[in-house]
């Protein structure tokens, strides 16, 4: 009896998270799928189904985030009357968010970076098999100038750069400078960067009239100043209204063991459009 009730609550809770279908979701993606992800350990690379096709992944956990966010909820979800619009996706780790672009609008040109060299390897692989053309892909870091700079590589979605070498465990990797890809018409602009967003907007902000849609993940770090409002104040100057959305929330603010346990205590997703 208690395993079958266990069952009964396990198809319930899948059906009412992939948009009511109980076999599969609009995306091909299996109720026991998701389950087999949802119990399964961190960083273990393995393979799921997503539109009909083989994806690799390298992390259960954060893949399942991304997808609920990106293929479910569709936050990058954007219209443009052209077929062939320009994406740039600044940090695309394992390329859900490029499969998603290219499912949006098949003949998208898209230029992707993801400075992690595990990670990029996937990414190929993964762009390799869904067929896609008109990708480019960078194994760089986006930052504000071309270089090389301090990485923490974790395997999963949460790398980032390092300003400073003191971290024990770093790796280098090769940055390249976002406003060089300014000067011209984009579409849509994401970033996902981990923490430098602010430095690469500041940089960039006087070639953000070249973009039409801007998607910003902002990370706050506890032990640095707050950048949102210099942030929200570029959006601005550039024409653009914008949305705020949480994007990982702590439950009670005001406690600081809570805040404490979080690299980023301020994790939010910014939308930028035009009116």
């Amino acid at each position: 009896m208690y395993i079958r009730h266990f069952v009964k609550k396990v198809k319930r809770s899948v059906k009412q998270r992939v948009n009511g279908r109980f076999s599969k979701d609009n995306f091909g993606v299996k109720w026991w799928e998701l389950k087999r992800l949802e119990y399964a350990p961190r960083y273990w690379h393995t393979q799921s189904s997503l539109l009909g096709k083989k994806i690799e992944l390298t992390d259960p956990f954060c893949y399942l985030r991304g997808y609920r966010e990106i293929f479910l909820e569709q936050i990058y979800k954007f219209s443009v009357d052209k077929t062939c619009p320009l994406i740039i996706d600044c940090g695309a780790n394992i390329g859900l968010s490029v499969i998603y672009f290219k499912y949006l609008y098949p003949e998208a040109r898209i230029v992707a970076f993801e400075p992690d060299p595990e990670i990029f390897s996937v990414l190929q692989r993964n762009v390799r098999r869904f067929g896609f053309t008109d990708v480019e892909l960078y194994q760089n870091a986006v930052w504000t100038s071309n270089g090389e700079l301090a990485f923490r590589s974790t395997g999963a979605g949460d790398g980032r750069v390092m300003t400073e070498d003191q971290e024990k465990g770093l790796i280098r990797v090769p940055t390249v400078r976002l406003d060089d890809f300014m000067n011209q018409k984009i579409d849509f602009l994401k970033i996902d960067i981990e923490g430098a967003e602010y430095e690469v907007i500041k940089d960039c902000q006087n070639n953000l009239d070249a973009v039409n849609y801007f998607f910003i993940e902002y990370h706050g770090d506890r032990k640095e100043i707050q950048t949102l409002h210099e942030i929200l104040r570029i959006l601005q100057n550039a024409g653009f209204r914008y949305h705020i959305r949480e994007a990982n929330p702590i439950l009670h603010p005001f406690i600081k063991k809570e805040r404490q346990k979080r690299l980023y205590d301020l994790q939010l997703n910014l939308f930028g459009f035009r009116c």
